[in-house]
């Protein structure tokens, strides 16, 4: 049966329905002996599916009820009513993050402060062996300019049994923040997971928007799959090279590629958000044009923006701030910027190997997932973060294939 309002159930008086999620209806009730207001989160029918939910709910109920930290919404109690399991949590007022972000950017006091206090948050459940499993701005709850919490770590607690495939028929955990583990329905998950959400909860505070987004959940998990991070630097032109380093890491589609705590991608994030405020407060003053580039005696051409040189001595001219490197297959609607086909006589570079992109007078390179890597100056490269490259560093796409030196 559905919660009503004015419905007794055990010991709370139900007033109104406040929302509706994927995991959950919640709703506003009275705790009428010790007279306070709480929120009972009622669970979807879908999860009973499984035969040991019950079960699984009331043990791992009792773990997370057990979180008490100042910036985690406590779960008071939790039972069933004929049948239907619920849980009851402090009732919290105020916005969500999710509401404050809507009204405009956040302050850079705001951005530390929500970033520091969650975090701790998240690293004190972590410890505890807890991890949370859907972090996003909904779930996140200013009370007040001095207090916040992180909500739901019940939820996805004790959801976390029931499927969660790319291909099942529900997935724990929203689109827009899943980490790609938890797409793929990973069973051995770790915090890492929950640092991949955060990550992209840091991407939309300090860049403007989420890294992938399209019009079907599948769309939107596919890009966390399979799609190189779309460049904070690129949409939002203000990201110190610090800042966007941190939130590249932190949202490595390996989990070995990120960090290893939350603690140290938060303490990362401070000590790049500094380097980003500085700019930040910079007065704006004009952009000057970028010397011409000759190098090397080769054909000068005002729109070129680096070289690629052969071991042979050719020479690749780079005219675009985003440059894709593999091999052209005109079969299979691959097009890269250079095709390395006829320089590839050990056939190891991958149709789309690496991308090299020019930020604000700095050059990356980004292996793309490559089957046999990229090599910078002799060291491999993790796949899908960039690295700096400069003039006189020798790229290899795949160990023992094609060497191509950069120069300005």
């Amino acid at each position: 049966m559905s919660f009503e309002p004015g419905q007794v159930i055990g010991p709370y008086k139900i007033a109104e329905q406040l929302g509706r999620g994927g995991m959950a209806t919640v709703y506003k009730a009275y705790h009428m002996a010790l007279e306070r207001d709480v929120a009972i989160k009622v669970l979807h029918r879908d999860f009973q599916a499984d035969s040991n939910f019950l079960a699984r709910f009331q043990r791992e109920a009792k773990v997370v009820a057990r979180l008490e930290h100042p910036n985690i919404v406590p779960v008071y109690d939790f039972a069933e009513h004929e049948g239907q399991p619920y849980l009851v949590m402090k009732y919290v007022r105020g916005d969500t993050l999710k509401d404050r972000l809507k009204k405009g950017p956040l302050s850079k006091e705001e951005t530390l402060w929500i970033v520091e206090t969650i975090g701790d948050a998240l690293s004190y459940a972590h410890k505890k062996g807890i991890l949370h499993r859907d972090i996003k701005p909904s779930n996140i709850i200013i009370e007040s300019q001095q207090q916040i919490y992180l909500a739901d770590f019940g939820l996805a607690r004790i959801a976390q049994g029931h499927s969660a495939t790319l291909t099942g028929d529900m997935i724990v955990g929203t689109p827009q923040y899943i980490s790609p583990e938890q797409a793929m329905g990973q069973a051995d998950i770790d915090e890492g997971a929950d640092i991949y959400s955060f990550g992209v909860m840091l991407y939309e505070m300090v860049v403007g928007r989420v890294p992938f987004d399209a019009d079907t959940p599948f769309s939107i998990i596919q890009g966390h799959l399979f799609s190189p991070l779309p460049m904070p630097s690129s949409i939002n032109p203000i990201i110190s090279f610090e800042l966007e380093q941190v939130l590249i890491k932190a949202l490595a589609k390996k989990r070995a590629d990120r960090f290893a705590t939350v603690k140290e991608m938060v303490d990362s994030f401070k000590d790049a958000w500094k380097t980003h405020a500085v700019l930040e407060t910079r007065p704006a003053v004009p952009i000057a044009k970028e010397p011409d580039l000759p190098t090397l005696n080769m054909p000068h051409s005002s729109l070129v923006l680096a070289y690629l040189i052969s071991t042979t001595g050719e020479s690749f001219p780079i005219k675009m701030s985003t440059f894709t490197l593999g091999r052209t297959s005109p079969a299979t609607k691959v097009f890269v910027d250079l095709d390395l086909t006829v320089l590839d006589v050990n056939k190891v570079v991958s149709r789309r190997h690496a991308i090299i992109e020019h930020r604000m007078n700095v050059f990356t390179i980004t292996d793309l997932g490559s089957t046999n890597g990229t090599f910078l100056n002799g060291k491999k490269l993790a796949a899908h973060i960039p690295a700096p490259v400069k003039a006189g560093d020798v790229v290899e796409l795949g160990q023992n294939g094609v060497k191509l030196t950069f120069a300005r």
